[in-house]
């Protein structure tokens, strides 16, 4: 009786080690095979059962893409049914991952989908510029290259990045990440003229944030008697849900 109970003890020492702590009373278990990798990442676009994930403690073009189709999906929500643009997720694949761009892990066996930490900033930004170059179509037109800078958000590094190949997508343009010296730095802007004869300037910079509120500014530039601005703009939400229609506070024209 004694060695069944010290083996019973020790099998429950062992699963604990492998679970994750969950929030609430009544919760999934999350565990992840026996020799599996794990990586956290945040769901940045899905459609039609793919999806481009970029990896939150990730470094910069930590970006990757993989499908859900024909892989089990979970949730720790037992009432959700379907992954969306802002999830958390865990992903449970064989460790190799194809180094592509975007990368694709190898073997995924799971998706695990977590109820809370759920953050589509990233495409509030994208839906801010976009409204911004069709107010002001005129500073886009005619260009080949696209400059963005969200190093003054909260948005990690490899969100960042898989934002700018959103863009990239969305616009059929080349996105180049880096803040507007940088830019100018690398030859792409005139910073003597003020000028981007091939290309215009996105930037967001974030001034107070807390898990239900967002205050930010935005700006569209081409030169510097072309540009558009957006200041004091706000935004809420619920926690754990999706950004609502922000308001912007003050609207610059130069």
């Amino acid at each position: 009786m004694k060695k069944y109970l010290c083996l019973l003890t020790l099998c429950l020492l062992l699963t604990a080690c492998n679970q994750r702590d969950l929030p609430g009373e009544e919760t999934a278990e999350f565990i992840a095979p026996p020799g599996a990798a794990t990586m956290t990442c945040r769901v940045m676009e899905e459609e039609d059962g793919t999806l481009l994930l970029a990896q939150v403690d990730g470094r910069k073009y930590d970006v990757f893409t993989t499908s859900c189709r024909d892989v089990e999906v979970k949730f720790e929500d037992p009432a959700r049914t379907e992954i969306e643009e802002g999830d958390l997720v865990e992903i449970i694949f064989d460790g190799s991952v194809m180094e592509t761009y975007p990368a694709h892990p190898s073997g995924v066996e799971e998706i695990w989908v977590w109820a809370d930490g759920y953050d589509d900033t990233a495409r509030l930004y994208l839906e801010v510029f976009e409204v911004m170059v069709e107010e002001d179509s005129a500073l886009a037109h005619d260009a080949d290259l696209i400059g963005l800078d969200l190093s003054e958000t909260t948005l990690s590094p490899a969100e960042q990045s898989a934002a700018a190949l959103l863009l990239e997508w969305e616009t059929g343009l080349t996105v180049l990440e880096g803040t507007w010296e940088e830019l100018v730095d690398q030859g792409y802007i005139d910073g003597e003229n003020l000028y981007w004869e091939d290309g215009y300037f996105l930037s967001a910079t974030e001034k107070e944030r807390t898990d239900t509120g967002l205050v930010f500014s935005a700006q569209l530039w081409r030169s510097g008697l072309g540009a558009l601005f957006y200041s004091d703009c706000n935004v809420g939400r619920e926690v754990n849900g999706p950004w609502e229609e922000y308001i912007v506070g003050v609207v610059a024209i130069s």
